[in-house]
């Protein structure tokens, strides 16, 4: 379920972003039938998946040794400060092992339309 601000879908302004109600007769705060949810904690997720990246724990990595202790359990993100050297061997490392890596695509193709 996704949670957006009381008038997002009316008022172009107001960004979709959560916000808590604060008004004093505002029909979302008080929990009026027919206006939307609030979060609350029935609404967590179970704690065997908190965290998880398309059923996988995320994994943050900065040098081929950390891609040694990996599973085909983990996704791999790359660490922001790694160059593009480095990464394009981490990204090798992780394809041998079949473990998926979220942001290589990105990173590297802007910087190769930088630096032409």
């Amino acid at each position: 379920m996704e949670f957006t601000k009381h008038d997002a879908r009316k008022l172009k302004r107001v960004g979709n972003s959560w916000r808590k109600p604060t008004g004093k007769k505002n029909k979302t705060k008080v929990g009026k039938k027919g206006h939307k949810k609030m979060p609350s904690k029935g609404f967590r997720s179970p704690i065997s998946e908190r965290g998880k990246i398309a059923g996988k724990i995320p994994v943050r990595v900065f040098s081929l040794l950390d891609t040694e202790k990996l599973t085909t359990d983990n996704i791999v993100i790359i660490g922001g400060s790694v160059g593009k050297a480095k990464r394009k061997l981490i990204y090798e490392k992780c394809k041998e092992k079949k473990i998926t890596v979220i942001n290589y695509a990105g990173k590297t193709e802007n910087t190769e339309k930088n630096s032409e």
